[in-house]
């Protein structure tokens, strides 16, 4: 049973994450088919959120630099992790789905999942750090709005 759960994790982790890589590897595209035809479409890379996140909770110089050695710091990690789960993707690619071999990919898959929710967990708590009480107020009010707008769009379905 734990064999199942931990393949269906993998699978769902791959998934996720392929389109994350598929969204980030269309952002270096230049020219005209260049996803949906112009700047400002996709993903926000992570210098772009630390950019809204200092607008948005008013950060100080030192703050905004402090957040922005965070990102980068973690970027070689994040890096890294992508890298692995684009393998494992490539891989599975490659593989009939009775392949023994797919069992090993998704218990590393869901490997790798926990090591990025360990990571990414690790960032935030990083630079819920540098921010002041009213900052994290702030933050978590807008946390609450994404989260009340998802609910009432998933209430439309």
């Amino acid at each position: 049973m734990r064999v199942i759960k931990t393949a269906v994790l993998a699978v769902v982790a791959t998934t996720l994450l392929s389109a994350a890589v598929y969204a980030d590897g269309q952002r270096g595209r230049q020219g005209p088919d260049r996803g949906f035809g112009g700047p400002g479409f996709g993903m926000p890379t992570p210098m772009m959120r630390v950019e809204r996140m200092a607008e948005r909770l008013d950060l100080d110089d030192v703050q905004r630099e402090r957040v922005e050695n965070i990102v980068t710091a973690a970027k070689p990690e994040l890096k890294a992790l992508r890298e692995q789960f684009r393998a494992n993707h490539d891989a599975l690619k490659e593989l009939d789905a009775n392949d023994a071999e797919v069992q090993n990919i998704a218990i590393s898959n869901g490997e790798l999942a926990t090591e990025g929710t360990l990571l990414v967990m690790r960032i935030r708590g990083e630079i819920h750090a540098v921010l002041t009480e009213e900052q994290l107020a702030k933050l978590a009010e807008g946390q609450e709005r994404r989260k009340e707008r998802f609910e009432r769009r998933q209430e439309r379905r």
